[in-house]
């Protein structure tokens, strides 16, 4: 049966092609084609890439890898608090799965406005000293208690650990930060085009 002979074929090309997934310290992960996981780095085709080029990744950045073909788990990560991996792989794990619920789902719209209310009071004072209350208000942010948000939390149960805990509130401040400083900036400007109308007029 010639048909089913090609179709055959053409679900095991299919499967011989699942991608495979790095998972890094960071909670980012990259989907491509493992070619190599011997020395220092893993080599893997470059995503998106029509050539096949081939770029490499370190090994101390990269947490585990799945691989497609097999759905088999290899983790990289080594609890060794002389390189500063004081984690155990557990807790490494939560870590990065705190980081990655914040990345989705923490989104500081309070944060945001505030920063452009403070701004924009800024720039309509038209002083020299504008920028200093939105880059106090972004620094301020930046060590503000980080309240976790249950509907961006995909496992409740990791809530309870304090690794977890830990890579939530790193991410949710670095992005609260970085808001605060974009909408602190716009508010400046939306501020000073305001002190000028007033001014001329």
């Amino acid at each position: 049966m010639p048909g089913f002979a090609q179709l055959s074929q053409d679900t095991l090309h299919r499967k011989a092609d699942i991608p495979d997934t790095i998972l890094l310290s960071d909670g980012r992960t990259v989907v491509s084609h493992v070619i190599d996981t011997t020395g220092y780095a893993v080599t893997i085709t470059k995503p998106h890439s029509r050539k096949h080029k081939k770029i490499e990744i370190d090994k101390d950045v990269i947490f585990q890898i799945t691989f497609g073909n097999s759905g088999k788990q290899v983790v990289f990560y080594i609890y060794d608090t002389l390189i500063g991996n004081n984690f155990t792989v557990d807790e490494a794990r939560r870590f990065i799965a705190g980081e990655q619920d914040a990345q989705r789902g923490f989104g500081a719209m309070g944060t945001s406005a505030a920063a452009f209310a403070v701004g924009t009071l800024s720039g309509i004072a038209g002083s020299f000293f504008a920028l200093v209350p939105p880059f106090a208000f972004a620094g301020f942010m930046s060590y503000h208690y980080v309240k976790i948000r249950h509907n961006s939390v995909k496992n409740m149960e990791n809530v309870k650990h304090d690794a977890y805990l830990y890579g939530y509130s790193i991410v949710a401040r670095r992005k609260r930060t970085m808001r605060a400083l974009l909408w602190g900036g716009l508010g400046i400007i939306a501020g000073t085009v305001v002190h000028y109308i007033i001014a001329n007029q």
